[in-house]
């Protein structure tokens, strides 16, 4: 197999996309951080081409944004062709029936034996305060529980929501009112382990104690968290803990909210990572390649929740644009047809695979988890004391790029490699991003 290291012509970064830096030091704050200092150009299935001509292998996905690759034909004719009817007109004024399909489309896909209706934001962030707002309405009650290490979003309400300090919350206070963290079950960092074989959380006492010395429970409109956590670190969801959430949520007439805007549409070799769990929530959060690569969020509920909302109470100007629209039903045709929740299923053990064979050569590799296509490798000290070593990741990520491979950081501690290819992605390249990162790991070890 042609090696991948032959496609890198410069140096990284090469002297147009330095040149770039320079305006974008000069034009954009320094709190748009970026974490490859590279422009590019074009990009094609798993392939970005920056200015300078390198070519990188993308297992980043635009942060699990491009399911379906990048600039995919299906997904760019649906949007242009969109384009040429009319970009705008606010649904809300006059309606058009790209939003109607799409909504009809998530509320056939969306776990749930139970009539479902959606509708339209621009963001994922949008899309959780939006859930946030209904939850309380049909409620009447203020208090949101979220987790320790879940991530929900930069806006004030989404920031307060996720339970991982920096970069998103430091000198940003005070959060919303009314939000609480619970802890989750992390259980490569757990100090007790499994008891008889089951999650020590597991246990309906454990929920019962935080709503005694944190929250009434009659006091709680939803319960919100991620299936599998992304930003915090690639941590699925234990699926007793979960059983237990459900239980005890239903029991004193709260709201499950879930998260899937990174985990829907496939990433985790279901439509969606609940349906791993048998479980449907009362409201679903979606967005990331919803759009295909195009910006729309969505929030999906139980159809009596979401009529309960007055006329006018949920909404905003360009939310449901029309191109999104179109590019999103594109999008899940393109799912379908080519049996990508399967596919990533194929990534997923493949990825792990190699990984694990990895981790048996290089001790600061803690530990390697996922669900599908979304992988998370933890990189420690040392095995035994399981300290983060977010060092390690930054020289990786680092030595990757510059082998031409684009991963992503993660995790509360900084300390977590997150890969999220897109479901496209051949085998061959999926093969030569994968020898990249093991090149990446081992250039320090003895």
């Amino acid at each position: 197999m042609k090696t991948h290291f032959a496609r890198i012509r410069t140096e990284i970064p090469g002297p147009k996309s330095r040149a770039l830096l320079e305006r974008k030091q000069k034009a954009v704050p320094v709190g748009a951080y970026h974490n490859v200092p590279v422009f590019i150009e074009k990009a094609e299935n798993a392939l970005l081409v920056d200015v300078d001509g390198n070519v990188f292998i993308d297992f980043a996905a635009g942060i699990g944004v491009l399911n379906v690759g990048h600039t995919h034909p299906r997904v760019v004719q649906a949007a242009a062709e969109q384009l040429s009817r009319f970009t705008h007109t606010c649904f809300h004024l006059t309606m058009y029936e790209p939003y109607v399909a799409l909504a009809e489309a998530l509320n056939q896909k969306i776990p749930g034996d139970f009539p479902k209706k959606t509708y339209f934001v621009n963001s994922g962030a949008e899309a959780v305060e939006n859930a946030v707002k209904i939850a309380r309405y049909v409620t009447g009650r203020p208090s949101i529980v979220a987790f320790e290490h879940g991530f929900h979003g930069r806006t004030l309400l989404g920031m307060s929501l996720t339970g991982k300090v920096m970069p998103y919350k430091k000198g940003f206070g005070p959060m919303a009112p009314e939000v609480y963290h619970m802890p989750l079950p992390y259980c490569y960092r757990c100090p007790v382990g499994r008891k008889n074989g089951r999650c020590c959380m597991a246990d309906e006492d454990h929920i019962s104690n935080y709503f005694a010395t944190h929250v009434p429970a009659e006091q709680v409109a939803a319960i919100i968290f991620e299936p599998v956590l992304g930003e915090g670190g690639i941590i699925p969801m234990d699926a007793e803990f979960l059983q237990v959430v459900f239980d005890v949520a239903k029991k004193h007439g709260i709201l499950i909210i879930a998260d899937e805007i990174q985990t829907g549409w496939g990433r985790t070799g279901k439509w969606f990572a609940m349906e791993h769990f048998g479980r449907a929530a009362d409201l679903t959060v979606t967005a990331k390649a919803l759009g295909g690569g195009l910006p729309i969020a969505a929030v999906t509920g139980r159809a009596e929740l979401m009529d309960r909302i007055h006329a006018g109470g949920i909404g905003s100007t360009y939310s449901g644009n029309p191109a999104a629209c179109a590019a999103g039903l594109a999008a899940i045709r393109v799912m379908e047809e080519n049996n990508l929740c399967e596919r990533a299923g194929h990534i997923g053990r493949r990825v792990r695979e190699k990984l694990t064979e990895l981790q048996q050569r290089v001790p600061i590799i803690g530990d390697v988890r996922g669900m599908g296509a979304m992988t998370g490798v933890e990189f420690v000290l040392d095995p035994e004391s399981r300290k983060p070593n977010p060092e390690a990741v930054k020289a990786i990520q680092k030595r990757c790029y510059e082998r031409g491979l684009i991963v992503l950081k993660a995790g509360s501690f900084g300390n977590v490699i997150r890969l999220l290819m897109p479901l496209t992605i051949p085998d061959d390249i999926l093969e030569e991003g994968l020898m990249i990162f093991e090149d990446a790991v081992l250039q320090d070890m003895p």
